[in-house]
Formats: structure tokens, sequence, C-alpha cells
């Protein structure tokens, strides 16, 4: 029989268990390359001093020119190439030569355009108040205007070229009217004789076709028939005897 010498009793049940798996290892976290270099360029620089002690001052040689103040002037980048065909520059006169004066004298001219100038017209003006207080005669309504005007009372043009167009049409109207064509004409007698031969003919015709219709007439269409060539028979008839009785006869259109 075995002995099991017990040292520790204070062993619990849950830490006989095996210890959770460790945690997997992290990947490396990303970093920029270009971050490193902006933080070395914005990095400011050391060992800087306060400046000079007493401010050094520019020799005589570089003494201040235009353009070089506080708000220096930009001088243009581009140049205007000169031209190759520009006029020469025409030469001063000698020292010892004189200007040669004009051959008119202006100042008489002008004393005699003064002393023959008319005065200017004074515009008529009217005071209405005691004051002074000085308007215009003209448009004020004072004097009468408008009735001494060329045109007044006369037709306004606008008119006058409407009557006149108005007119126009009615002249043409008119002249149509006058020298309109008649409408009836006189037939001559050798129309009117051929006119009658064909009549004639064409009831020759019409009376040789009724009398080859059939004796019984026991439809309706042959009725018919009979009863719209007996009608144009009789039409043909009077014509025949309307154009013998009458000798002269007009054609309306």
């Amino acid at each position: 029989m075995s002995i099991v010498h017990i040292i520790d009793h204070n062993e619990v049940i849950y830490h006989i268990l095996d210890e959770p798996p460790p945690d997997p290892p992290k990947t490396p976290r990303y970093e920029s390359q270009l971050e490193k270099e902006l933080k070395q360029t914005k990095r400011p620089l050391t060992r800087r001093t306060f400046g000079y002690a007493e401010t050094p001052l520019k020799p005589p040689e570089r003494f201040l020119k235009k353009g070089e103040g506080l708000h220096p002037v930009k001088q243009p980048l581009h140049k205007c190439e000169p031209t190759k065909h520009l006029p020469p520059v025409p030469k001063r006169p000698p020292p010892d030569k004189k200007s040669e004066k004009p051959a008119v004298n202006f100042k008489v001219v002008n004393i005699k355009k003064t002393i023959k100038a008319k005065p200017k017209p004074v515009e008529p003006r009217l005071v209405d108040t005691r004051d002074g207080h000085i308007k215009k005669l003209k448009g004020s309504g004072e004097i009468p205007e408008y009735c001494l005007r060329k045109d007044f009372g006369q037709m306004p043009t606008y008119l006058v070229k409407r009557n006149k167009k108005i007119q126009k049409k009615l002249d043409k109207i008119r002249y149509e009217k006058e020298h309109k064509e008649s409408l009836c004409k006189l037939i001559s007698e050798q129309e009117r004789q051929a006119l009658l031969e064909d009549l004639k003919i064409n009831w020759q015709r019409m009376q040789k076709a009724f009398l080859q219709l059939p004796m019984l007439t026991d439809t309706i269409p042959k009725i018919m028939k009979k009863t719209k060539m007996e009608q144009e028979l009789r039409q043909l008839e009077k014509d025949i005897a309307l154009i013998e009785s009458n000798p002269y006869i007009y054609l309306y259109e």
C-alpha cells in the first residue's frame, strides 16, 4: 500500500485545468516614410541667436535707390523687342537757327473774327415771382407755340400714306369693273349649225337604241332604263327645237 504525502492543502480544482493558449503576435503598425522626412524638414533649426548686438550699417555704395523701399517695384520679365522698321528719330535743329514764324498772323485774324461776330441772341425768359424766379418762356405755355408751327392743322403723314394706298385700291377696283369683259358671248352661225347637227346625231343614236329595247318590261332595271332614255330623248328634242327657233344664242360663262 502506497502512502501519499499531501503537503499543500490549498489545492483548487480550477487550477488543475490547462491554461488558455497565448494570444497571437500582432502585426507591426504601418509607418509612412514620408512622415519622417516631413518631421525632419519641419524641425526648427538649432543654435540660433538673438542677432547682432549692433546692426551693421550698409556701405555708402549701397544707398537706397528707386524701387528698393518697403514695397519694391517688380520689374517686368517681358521686354518688347524693338522693331526694325521704325522711322529714324528726327534730328534737333542747330541752336543758332531760329524757328520759322508762320506767315499768317493769327492775332489779327482772331481780332477781325471777333469784330464781325454777332452777339449771342438773348433767350426770352419770364420772371413770375417777386423774388426774381426766372423760367424759360419757351415751353412754359405762356405764349402760343403749337398753333404757329408750319404743319399745324395738316393731316399727319401716316394718314396721308394710308389714304393714298386706299385710293389706289379703289381706283384699281373701279378700273377692273369698267374694263371687265362681258360674261355673255354671242355664238356665230357656224357654231350654231354645228351644235344643231351634233344634237340631231345624238338624238338619232338615242332613238335607235330606244327602238332596240325589248317590248316586255317585266323587271325594274328594264323599266328604269326605258324611262331614263325617254327623258333624254325629250330633252334632246327640246334643245333641238330651242336652237332652231332662236337664230341668236348667247352663252353665259
